[in-house]
């Protein structure tokens, strides 16, 4: 995930302060939280609610708290990621995980294969044989980076995205690395010419 007014007000309370290994514990991920009575009961969320009668809120908290027990940290000693949203340069999260002197900026590529969508204040992307999405590639390496690239791992998975591993071209280099996909396919505005910043910017014109 990802987002400039993006995965701010989302993200507020996903990124160090949950993401830590130290508060990653019984509090929120651990087996006191995720016991059977939410994990294991796929049905139900409070016992006198079937699925189709939970709020979006209900079951969106069933998923995350369910996922928490099994997520596993990306461990590479480098990661490279093609960003698309607010964690592009100038952008909010950009700005808050401070990226331009956290990572190391690769290039820009187009990532075929994947639609970009507006989901409000940040985008998602979902393949599409026929798209692309416009997107940044920074690369994480050394044990100061690769804790913000596991926060903001932690951050989009908790989000409701997943990773999916992409060939990146920049000029003549090549680079393998993952973008963070939605997990359902949006049903909101999709944005054809793929480019998050290039979006905002029509908008702020149109106001």
């Amino acid at each position: 995930m990802e987002k400039d007014s993006g995965k701010d007000e989302t993200d507020s309370g996903k990124d160090e302060t949950i993401c830590g290994d130290s508060v990653c514990g019984d509090s929120v991920c651990g087996d006191s939280v995720c016991e059977d009575s939410i994990c294991e009961d796929r049905e139900n969320i409070v016992s006198d609610k079937t699925l189709k009668d939970r709020t979006s809120s209900e079951k969106r908290f069933h998923r995350n708290v369910c996922w928490q027990r099994s997520y596993q940290r990306p461990e590479e000693k480098e990661l490279i990621i093609a960003l698309y949203g607010s964690l592009r340069d100038g952008l909010y999260n950009s700005r808050r995980f401070n990226l331009q002197n956290r990572s190391e900026f690769l290039g820009i590529t187009k990532v075929r294969g994947y639609a970009l969508y507006s989901l409000g204040p940040y985008p998602g992307v979902y393949p599409s044989e026929d798209s692309y999405v416009v997107a940044e590639v920074r690369r994480f390496s050394g044990k100061e980076q690769l804790e913000v690239a596991r926060t903001i791992d932690y951050m989009e998975l908790y989000g409701g995205y997943h990773r999916e591993y992409v060939d990146l071209g920049i000029g003549e280099q090549k680079f393998r690395g993952f973008i963070y996909v939605y997990d359902e396919k949006p049903e909101s505005e999709r944005i054809d010419h793929g480019d998050w910043t290039k979006y905002l910017r029509e908008k702020l014109k149109e106001n």
